[in-house]
């Protein structure tokens, strides 16, 4: 935890789900996750790890701001190593 990150592109997952997701018209939000990390990248796309999961995953908290200019907090999982490099680790 504390290892700085910068986020590079949407994960390949995360976009076959929001196309899923359109195709199916089956939430009320599609997409929501690879739209958060794309608004992520134009916004502000160096995080800081918060947590690593009971799996290995680890997590960032971000607030990204919406069209209409309101902040709105997420909490993202990384689940493919090519989408993020690291900046910094953090000093044990």
């Amino acid at each position: 935890m504390g290892d700085v990150i910068r986020i590079l592109r949407v994960p390949e997952k995360d976009l076959e789900q929001r196309e899923k997701e359109l195709r199916e018209n089956t939430v009320d939000e599609p997409g929501m996750t690879a739209d958060a990390i794309e608004a992520l990248i134009e916004q502000a796309p160096v995080v800081t790890i918060t947590e690593i999961d009971e799996y290995g995953s680890p997590w960032f908290d971000c607030w990204i701001m919406d069209a209409q200019g309101r902040k709105n907090q997420h909490s993202i999982a990384i689940v493919e190593d090519e989408s993020w490099e690291i900046v910094s680790r953090a000093r044990p």
